[in-house]
């Protein structure tokens, strides 16, 4: 009868060993397998992780640059009101020094017309007594 009667193909090998030989390779493709799979897992995570970890830190540079803008808004906000302020005194102070300009100016017009009207007053009597003096000379 031959090879195929006691279970050997024609390389002398027994199906039974073919059979564990698969076995086995299937064995090991599958732990391979769990293997390869555990360590995409492993990469899943640390994507995940890295990813975590670069939003916290963005999320960390965004509240302080918030902060940062806010204060120096704060800060030019006051600038602009002291400002304010400052410019309103002194304009204040510029319509006082007018109004006081204005008053002396008032003063002073009615210091030249008075002495005007004297002066006016005492040129009309010396020129009243001139002519009285001139009348009374003899000629």
């Amino acid at each position: 009868m031959g090879d195929k009667d006691n279970g050997l193909d024609s390389g002398g090998v027994s199906n039974a060993q073919i059979m564990r030989s698969i076995g086995e390779l299937t064995g090991s493709v599958q732990a391979l397998h769990q293997g390869l799979t555990a360590r995409i897992e492993d990469m899943r995570a640390d994507i995940r992780r890295l990813d975590q970890a670069s939003n916290d830190r963005m999320n960390r540079i965004e509240d302080n640059l918030t902060d940062k803008i806010k204060d120096q808004g704060d800060g030019i906000n006051k600038r602009i009101d002291d400002l304010e302020l400052n410019v309103g005194d002194k304009i204040k102070g510029l319509g006082t020094r007018v109004t006081a300009l204005e008053n002396e100016d008032k003063k002073i017009i009615e210091k030249v017309a008075k002495l005007s009207a004297l002066g006016g007053g005492v040129g009309g009597a010396l020129a009243a007594a001139m002519v009285e003096l001139i009348k009374h000379i003899p000629h």
